[in-house]
C-alpha cells in the first residue's frame, strides 16, 4: 500500500484539488479499461468536489464512461435532504444530465436495512468480475469513522460481506455501508477532510500511526491510499 498525503490552504481548494484529481484519474482509467467505477461519499467537503467538478470539468471529462455508487447512505428516501445519493443527484448528476443507467443509488425503500444492503452487495457483484473499484472517495467524522463505519459498532468486524447494514446507536438509525473488506480493494482511495475538530484525529491516524479509528483501517491491499486535507484539519501535521 502507498499512503500519500496533500494539505491545501482551504477547503475551497480542497474541493478544487479533488476535482482535478477526479478528472486525471477518470482519463486514466478511461483510456486504459474504456470506463471509470467510482464509489462517493457524503458530507460537505464532497459537495465542494461535485461543484466544482460542474464549474470546471463539465466538458474535459467523459461523464458517458463513468459510473457512480456510493460507499454509505442513510436509511433516507433518495428524495430526502439527508440522502447522500441525493445530494450527488443535485449537485453533480443532474447539472450533467448523467443518463441513470450510469449511476447507482443504495436502494432504500425496504422496510429492512439489511435487505437493502443485500441488493446492493448483489448489485456490485453483478456490476464487477471482480468487486474492485477504480476510485472511492471517503470522507471522515469527528469521532474518525468513515462511511457509515462508526466506532463500535458491528460493521467494523465483518469480513464476509462487501456491504452491510449497520445499526449506530448515537442516531439511533440504520445505515448501509461497504465494508474494510470492499474498500481495501480500490485501486485508489481518496479521503477528503476539512475542518479543525478533526485535526487531532488525523495527527493520530498519520503521524502516530495509531489503529484506534476506523479510517485508520483503510489500508488498500494493492491500490494507493491518500489523505487530501485542508489547513485546518492537518494543522497538527504541519
Amino acid at each position: 500500500m502507498k499512503t500519500d498525503l496533500k494539505i491545501v490552504n482551504s477547503k475551497e481548494n480542497l474541493g478544487i484539488y479533488a476535482a482535478d484529481l477526479f478528472a486525471e484519474l477518470s482519463e486514466k482509467y478511461i483510456k486504459k479499461n474504456g470506463k471509470l467505477s467510482v464509489a462517493l461519499s457524503g458530507g460537505s467537503t464532497p459537495k465542494i468536489m461535485y461543484q466544482k467538478l460542474v464549474d470546471l470539468h463539465a466538458e474535459d471529462i467523459h461523464w458517458d464512461y463513468i459510473d457512480f455508487f456510493w460507499s454509505d447512505e442513510r436509511y433516507v428516501p433518495f428524495d430526502h435532504p439527508d440522502s447522500n445519493g441525493g445530494m450527488a443527484y443535485k449537485y453533480l448528476l443532474s447539472p450533467l444530465d448523467i443518463s441513470q443507467e450510469h449511476y447507482f443509488p443504495v436502494p432504500t425503500s425496504y422496510k429492512n436495512a439489511p435487505q437493502g444492503a443485500m441488493e446492493y452487495e448483489e448489485t456490485i457483484r453483478n456490476y464487477f468480475k471482480a468487486p474492485v473499484f477504480d476510485v472511492i472517495f471517503l470522507g471522515m467524522g469527528e469521532d474518525g469513522h468513515t462511511a457509515s463505519l462508526f466506532p463500535n459498532t458491528r460493521a467494523l468486524s465483518e469480513t464476509r460481506r462487501l456491504v452491510t447494514a449497520n445499526w449506530v446507536d448515537k442516531f439511533t438509525a440504520w445505515r448501509i455501508t461497504f465494508t474494510f473488506s470492499l474498500l481495501n480493494q480500490a485501486r485508489h482511495i481518496i479521503f477528503l477532510v476539512s475542518g479543525a475538530e478533526k485535526a487531532r484525529i488525523t495527527r493520530e491516524i498519520l503521524k502516530d500511526k495509531s489503529l484506534r479509528y476506523p479510517s485508520a483501517l483503510v489500508q488498500p491491499t494493492h491500490g494507493q491510499l491518500l489523505w487530501l486535507l485542508d489547513a485546518d484539519a492537518g494543522k497538527e501535521l504541519l
